[in-house]
């Protein structure tokens, strides 16, 4: 692609998930669980999808724990997202790895090639840069490598019915009572997930503004002593006081007896209410989640201390 790094102000919505459509599996990251992988396919393929395995995983290829070369793993999405038979493109797992392959994505080319994109942690990384510089709204959510179980519940159809565009409710993935850090109601647009990998990007070409947008935020294995220099860094930057609200989600803290630190709950606390911008704690994304609730990225919507939480405020797909 050509080396224009401006952020795309236009939104683009995939088109809607329909029965007997193609859903490739790619593996941008790390090497994925075969046998997990195989059950979230037969789930899949019983719902009537057509399932098709990117290059990545069909051969095998491994590079210490990563899936492929970095070229290679960007030639699998890009692959992915250039063939007209395929209609959404899953994420195996994230680990680590998906910040090499940014320079190598053609975002103009997956601009006029939307489909679904789905995945977290790790992944974080490829729909911020997606994100930015296609416009494209992408999804925050289960992933078929790590959450296999995900795809055999009975309230995964609660997903097939957002990418189909037959719900808009984002409501039924919250089950559990969040609690609120400072109250009030904002609309803004979504970005997020994973803390530490959206602070890996400050300072690149690759992390969209935070003007104007809602901050949702998770992790795993960090301390709160982790937790406090990305914010710290989000503030010193000027980055954190531009979101209008924050939506956060289960953190998998590492406890050090012999260093006691702040719970990582406390870390936020302290940060958010000095913000005085509307956010909330324990919605049911993340690490240590008992389902991963399906967010858009890159769209618009209302964040609110009392329930529903979450709401869409545009159209998603197409």
């Amino acid at each position: 692609m050509k080396e224009d790094y401006s952020e795309i102000k236009e939104t683009v919505r995939p088109p809607s998930l329909k029965p007997g459509d193609e859903i490739r599996i790619i593996a941008p990251a790390s090497v994925p669980d075969m046998r997990a992988l195989s059950k979230s396919v037969t789930r899949l393929s019983k719902m009537g999808y057509r399932i098709s395995l990117g290059k990545n995983i069909r051969k095998l290829v491994q590079r210490n724990s990563l899936s492929a070369p970095s070229q290679d793993r960007a030639d699998e999405i890009m692959t992915a997202f250039s063939d007209d038979s395929v209609k959404a493109i899953l994420c195996a797992r994230g680990g680590y790895g998906s910040i090499h392959i940014l320079p190598y994505l053609d975002y103009d080319l997956i601009r006029e090639h939307p489909k679904i994109f789905v995945g977290y942690s790790d992944i974080t990384a490829l729909h911020m840069a997606i994100n930015k510089l296609s416009g494209l709204i992408t999804f925050h959510g289960p992933m078929p490598a790590s959450d296999p179980d995900e795809y055999s519940k009975a309230t995964f159809r609660n997903y097939i019915e957002v990418l189909s565009g037959k719900s808009e409710d984002l409501s039924q993935f919250v089950d559990n009572v969040v609690k609120y850090i400072y109250r009030g109601k904002v609309d803004g647009r979504s970005v997020g997930t994973n803390i530490s990998v959206y602070s890996s990007l400050i300072g690149t070409n690759y992390l969209p503004s935070s003007n104007g947008r809602i901050l949702f935020a998770e992790d795993t294995g960090i301390t709160s002593g982790d937790l406090d220099r990305y914010f710290s860094v989000m503030q010193l930057s000027g980055i954190l006081g531009r979101f209008v609200g924050f939506a956060l989600g289960d953190f998998k803290q590492i406890v050090d007896i012999e260093e006691p630190m702040p719970y990582i709950e406390d870390i936020v606390q302290l940060y958010l209410t000095e913000l005085q911008k509307p956010s909330i704690y324990g919605l049911p994304f993340g690490h240590v989640a008992d389902s991963q609730m399906l967010i858009p990225m890159n769209a618009m919507m209302t964040l609110s201390t009392d329930y529903p939480y979450i709401e869409l405020r545009e159209n998603i797909v197409e």
